[in-house]
Order: structure tokens, then sequence, then C-alpha cells
């Protein structure tokens, strides 16, 4: 039986996984108003996949409790991470939801569990040294960041956590201070002006993330309000127009509430 303190650190993040889908609005990303770019995906869809992934999230902190950052704990943190992948693909019949998250969640609930910490630094790069470490168990497959980091030399999900999560950091360090709706809509366009998302790129090309991640930068700085800004419409028409999805994003955006909120 997992341990209470287990399960707690793992429901705060099925929490955030929520909490970011329910969030709106997302341009070209599924929440509560709009599919976003999405035909098979809705809010319910991920509300289910955030359930599943519950009890991997609780047994990847009980594996890491004050462990050490070794090649054992990486290869159990891995294992672990494809049985959620298997359980998330049978709860939205084979649709990728939280794939990226797993990734990422994972990584972050480990570096606390392992290090029993709420301090970001620490965190953040504990959860470089684990991701660097490598798993003989990976089988390498043709995903959409494998693609695009072939095709246009970006690095993608792995390649941010191996960097110690600089556009995390960036955006959690957005007026760190507060936590009302503009400030995290803010958060989330600092991430869609500096990720180099693999998901837009896999659907478009490197200009249509170059134009998107520049609409962004734009927004965020203009001290309207963003839901009144015209150019935040326009950056909605664009993902849309292009039918982009910044997936990548959204799974940083989902850990970013998950250490702002850290219990």
């Amino acid at each position: 039986m997992i341990e209470t303190k287990f399960l707690q650190l793992a429901q705060q993040a099925v929490v955030a996984l929520k909490w970011e889908v329910s969030f709106s609005p997302k341009p070209g990303l599924v929440d509560a108003e709009s599919n976003g770019s999405h035909t098979d995906m809705d809010i319910e869809l991920f509300y289910k996949s955030a359930d599943s992934l519950l009890e991997s999230f609780s047994e990847i902190a009980e594996k890491s409790y004050r462990q050490p950052i070794d090649l054992s704990l990486r290869e159990e943190i891995g294992r672990i991470g494809r049985i959620a992948e298997k359980d998330m693909f049978q709860a939205t019949n084979g649709v990728n939801t939280h794939k990226g998250a797993i990734w990422s969640m994972g990584l972050l609930i480990s570096a606390i569990s392992s290090q029993q910490t709420n301090d970001l630094a620490t965190i953040l790069l504990t959860a470089k040294d684990l991701s660097r470490l490598p798993d003989k168990n990976v089988i390498p497959k043709k995903t959409h960041g494998a693609v695009t980091k072939q095709k246009y030399a970006l690095s993608g999900a792995k390649g941010e956590a191996q960097n110690g999560f600089p556009n995390l950091a960036k955006a959690l360090a957005f007026k760190p201070q507060l936590d009302d709706f503009d400030t995290w809509m803010r958060r989330l366009l600092v991430l869609y002006s500096n990720v180099d998302d693999t998901n837009i790129v896999y659907r478009s090309n490197l200009k249509v993330l170059r134009d998107f991640q520049n609409l962004s930068a734009q927004i965020v700085v203009d001290p309207r309000n963003i839901l009144n800004n015209p150019q935040f419409e326009k950056l909605n028409d664009f993902t849309q127009e292009h039918n982009i999805s910044p997936g990548g994003c959204a799974d940083l955006f989902a850990a970013s509430y998950f250490l702002k909120h850290l219990k």
C-alpha cells in the first residue's frame, strides 16, 4: 500500500494536469471552452488521462524517496513511466494526451521525493541530473520530437529536462509573487514565446513556430488586458489557420502550476 505522503505528492501532480486543461482560453490547446486544434481530444478525455496517472506518479514518489540520483533510479523511473504511458493510452483509447507530461512530471516528482525539498533550484537541478542518465531499457521510437529534432535540430521535451527546465524556470520567474488569472495567462505566453515546441513544428514548419513565438512575445509585454487585446485574438486565429497545438507548452504549464503550489 502506498503511503499517504507519496499519494499526496502524486495527487498534486494530477491536480496540476487537470488545472492546465481547465485553464481557458489557451490558443491551439484543449480547454474548457474549446478543443483547440484537436478533433480527437476534449477536456473530459484529459481528465480521464490525468486520473490514470495517479498510481504511477505515486509509485515514482515512493521509489525515489531519499534515493540517490543514479542509474538505478533513472531506470526504475523509466520503467514506471512506461507503465504510466500504457495506462494513459488505455484510458484514452490510444490518444496521446499526456506523454510529455509523464516525462516532465515524473522527473520532477522523483527529484522532490529524492531530495525531500520544495526548493525550486534544487528540484530543477536534480531533475536535470536524473534526465541526463541513460536508460538502457528505452527503445528508440519515431516520435514527433524525434522527427523534428532530426530535421530541425530542436531538442524537444528531452532537451528541456536535460538543460534544467529553463523555460519552466522563465515562466515561474514571471511575477513570482502573483497568482491571478492575468499572471498565469502571461506565464503561458512566456512558454509560447520561448519553447521550441516540437508539436508545432511537426504539424507545420519552423517558420510557423517562430511566427507563433513572436506573436506570443508581443502580447506578454503589452500592458493591455489580454482577453481584450486584439493581438491575443490574432494568436488564436493563427493557431486555427495553421492547425497547430503547443502541447509541449501545455506540459510545462501544468508543471509550473505543480511547482508553484507544491506542498
